[in-house]
């Protein structure tokens, strides 16, 4: 009896890192198979997030620098990986190359989280066979992280670093040098986005000791200053108003209600991974560690913002598909089969889902296939990506405007000096009459539908009319 439970231990805490590629190879192949169309990486639709993050870290490269230049309401640490991975590629492979490269990365990190989920699982005390393997499974396969890396979005990234932290906090060993290891990770993370101080505080709630938190919190606040600080001190009134205030003040947009949003989050297309998250969670409450945490503070803080979106449960998943796994410690072993099969009917799902979604309009190579891309004039598209797949960025002599949502907001929220709160996003854009700086000047501006929403088409006319020539621009008078 003991021989047989100690090889079932051994059996259990060595996970198939055979299946696990397995599963991580599914994962590249589900989030790149659009890329195969005739079109390569931007055979599948683009996001105005991918635009806006790509052209920030291209102009970085270029010598304009967020927060002295334009408006970005992020920390710099996503700019920075974007111009080491692919855009220091422009110079040879052209800035549409360049961003299909950024897309290729993307895909190949979702691979690894794949990895990094299981291996999370596995590395767990009394964690079951299967376990891992379902876990890698289900964050392989969710939708909404499958659809967001498939780009130069911050998700992948913030969900990398989250989970070599999660991976570093369960291991044994606390010594002073695996807190600063765990905090260098942490203070990256909180480098992309801000959202990964709910995964600091989840370490900070399982660390034992005080002098732990100590350590593990400076060696925070030293890495993420010092990603951060050399952009935000060229100008640091910006910096906290851009990212930093402008998320307390932004208004309502995106989903709105709490029970659609609630609707998104148990979505039938992922239905098993909520349903078995709140059980690890119930049922180990502190023994669900980084990941019980960081999931319950990550559900909260999405029905305490005003703006939401079903691309955040992409984030949402890294910590859910951890609790997953967690599962099958929580319950007992007779019901584990049970976990399987639902598992396995919601992965199924999911699967359907993406391939099904995975169709592209082709709409965003507009710019790309019409002859005013070729044109050496200024041109300036509300959807940044369109104009990138034409090898162009948004043009210096509008700041550069990398951001026009963000940016028009806060026009309107600053209003003549003091900050003026809206009900919703488009009650701001229709509170400012005057055109993005720049736009009155450029020559070409392609509009779409985000540019309705955004600026005054009655201000715009003053300067601009459209091309009956050119469906979609307008040139000016």
């Amino acid at each position: 009896m003991t021989g047989d439970s100690n090889n079932s231990g051994n059996s259990n805490s060595r996970m198939p890192v055979v299946a696990l590629l397995a599963i991580a190879f599914v994962a590249f192949a589900l989030r790149a198979f659009p890329f195969l169309g005739a079109d390569g990486a931007w055979s599948y639709r683009v996001d105005y997030d991918e635009g806006v993050y790509f052209s920030a870290a291209a102009w970085m490269i270029d010598g304009a620098l967020p927060w002295r230049d334009y408006v970005f309401v992020h920390p710099p640490g996503h700019l920075l990986f974007l111009v080491v991975t692919s855009v220091w590629t422009k110079g040879s492979l052209g800035i549409a190359g360049a961003f299909a490269l950024s897309r290729w990365i993307a895909a190949i990190i979702g691979a690894i989280n794949a990895f990094l989920v299981g291996r999370v699982v596995a590395r767990t005390p009394n964690a079951p066979l299967p376990a891992g393997l379902i876990a890698a499974a289900m964050y392989a396969t969710y939708p909404e992280v499958v659809q967001v890396e498939r780009g130069p979005f911050m998700e992948p990234l913030l969900n990398l670093l989250c989970l070599v932290l999660v991976l570093l906090s369960i291991r044994q060993w606390k010594t002073t040098r695996a807190m600063v290891l765990m905090g260098v990770v942490a203070g990256a993370a909180l480098g992309v986005k801000l959202w990964a101080i709910l995964w600091v505080l989840g370490v900070l709630l399982t660390l034992t000791t005080r002098r732990e938190r100590i350590t593990f919190s400076i060696a925070t606040a030293v890495t993420a200053t010092l990603i951060i600080a050399p952009f935000a001190l060229r100008n640091l009134g910006e910096f906290m108003q851009d990212a930093l205030l402008f998320h307390l003040w932004r208004p309502a947009d995106g989903t709105l209600e709490a029970t659609a949003r609630l609707e998104q989050i148990v979505s039938v297309r992922h239905l098993a991974s909520p349903i078995l998250a709140l059980i690890a969670v119930v049922v180990l409450r502190r023994r669900s560690g980084v990941a019980g945490v960081a999931w319950v503070l990550t559900i909260a803080s999405f029905f305490a913002s005003a703006a939401w979106w079903n691309q955040y449960n992409a984030h949402l998943i890294a910590s859910e598909a951890v609790l997953v796994g967690l599962a099958f410690i929580a319950l007992p072993e007779r019901f584990r089969m049970t976990l399987v099969v639902a598992a396995t009917a919601s992965i199924v799902a999911s699967v359907t889902h993406t391939i099904r979604r995975a169709a592209s309009t082709g709409e965003h190579l507009i710019i790309a296939r019409s002859e005013l891309g070729k044109s050496s004039d200024c041109l300036f598209s509300f959807e940044p990506a369109w104009a990138i797949a034409a090898n162009r960025l948004p043009p210096r002599e509008t700041g550069p405007l990398v951001d026009s949502y963000a940016t028009q907001l806060l026009t309107a929220i600053r209003g003549t000096g003091a900050i003026k709160t809206f009900a919703h996003a488009n009650d701001a854009f229709a509170a400012v009459s005057e055109v993005p700086k720049g736009l009155s000047t450029c020559r070409y501006l392609f509009i779409g539908e985000r540019a309705g929403k955004q600026v005054s088409l009655d201000s715009l006319r003053l300067t601009h009319h459209p091309m009956t020539t050119a469906p979609g621009f307008w040139e000016h008078n």
